[in-house]
């Protein structure tokens, strides 16, 4: 059902992926737009997340925005590959799953079949922005040519296995024990843990406080809160474990440069737990001419914490690329 707050074109598409995943593809905005902007979600999470830029670009510009569930997210299908990405020493210590490698595939099927012709832009956050990596990774020909801007929020290069969510390294090291073993349980009955997770309330005041703590700054409207509750409810339980192996293996640090051929913007949150800071600084010094903003008192979910400053960066990449469509015309 398309947004009503989205006063444009709205049609769906379906992406066939590699292994024959099924892609879901909201798209707004018209089809023969000079750019089109891509926005790839975080894990647990759907097109859902990326509502108000959608709105917001779309109400403003020649432009046409696609939001796409990542493979087992939405109404995304999982694909034959899915236990292949995550495999030998990783998948021994945290189990099999998909990649974020497959993610970069994806993104590719999405460009190739949706965005045949004009520039596009990029967005990702959180395991967003690691599906872009890996797009440069295996496709770096596309970075400064087709791919003319990058925005990057909330994400990182690697490293995440050595997450403490803020908590000194001697409560952090247990902490990161305790949730592979928790994630290998739900991964083992994800039914039943559907079960569980289906009782869990979005609205209280407990649940509120919860997700707060984790992904949002102090500020952060409830509204904002409650919705990412509603959304990560709504994720199955088997692609809330099932990505989890590809986190923590995830390693793009050396495809980093690759980007550097786009206009690159980097958005990151003071507050963040799941991707701090310092994450962002090393993506800005790995990729030639990026651009960093920290924003102040926010956490990991920016798209919905300040959707406004995501739509402003955005907005810069979109007339950045609008200008190359023009030179190229």
């Amino acid at each position: 059902m398309a947004d009503p707050r989205i006063n444009t074109v709205h049609t769906v598409h379906k992406v066939a992926a590699f292994d024959g995943a099924e892609l879901h593809v909201e798209a707004d905005g018209a089809a023969d737009a000079p750019v089109t902007v891509v926005l790839a979600h975080g894990w647990t999470l759907s097109t859902r997340a990326w509502r108000a830029q959608a709105a917001a670009l779309t109400a403003v510009g020649d432009v046409r925005v696609l939001r796409y569930d990542q493979r087992g997210h939405g109404l995304s299908t999982q694909g034959g590959a899915w236990l292949d990405g995550v495999a030998g020493p990783h998948a021994d210590r945290y189990g099999p799953g998909p990649s974020v490698d497959q993610l970069g595939r994806d993104l590719a099927a999405v460009l190739e079949q949706l965005v045949p012709e004009g520039r596009a832009v990029l967005a990702g956050h959180s395991m967003g922005g690691m599906t872009i990596m890996a797009l440069a990774d295996q496709r770096p020909d596309l970075f400064g040519g087709k791919v003319a801007g990058v925005l990057l929020t909330n994400t990182s290069g690697g490293g995440l296995d050595r997450l403490t969510l803020g908590f000194p390294e001697f409560v952090a090291k247990p902490v990161r024990g305790s949730l592979v073993k928790t994630m290998r349980r739900i991964a083992a009955r994800p039914g039943k843990a559907d079960a569980v997770r289906a009782k869990q309330p979005t609205a209280t005041r407990l649940a509120v406080a919860q997700t707060r703590w984790l992904l949002f700054g102090r500020r952060a409207p409830r509204s904002a809160i409650v919705e990412c509750n509603e959304i990560i409810k709504a994720c199955p339980s088997a692609t809330l474990a099932g990505f989890f192996p590809a986190l923590m293996t995830h390693e793009k640090r050396s495809a980093l440069k690759a980007l550097g051929g786009a206009e690159v913007e980097i958005l990151a949150a003071s507050r963040d737990k799941l991707t701090p800071v310092g994450h962002a600084r090393k993506l800005a010094d790995a990729i030639p001419g990026a651009r960093l903003t920290v924003v102040p008192g926010t956490g990991h979910m920016l798209p919905m914490e300040r959707p406004e400053v995501v739509t402003e960066r955005l907005a810069r990449l979109i007339a950045v690329a609008a200008g190359r469509a023009e030179d190229a015309a």
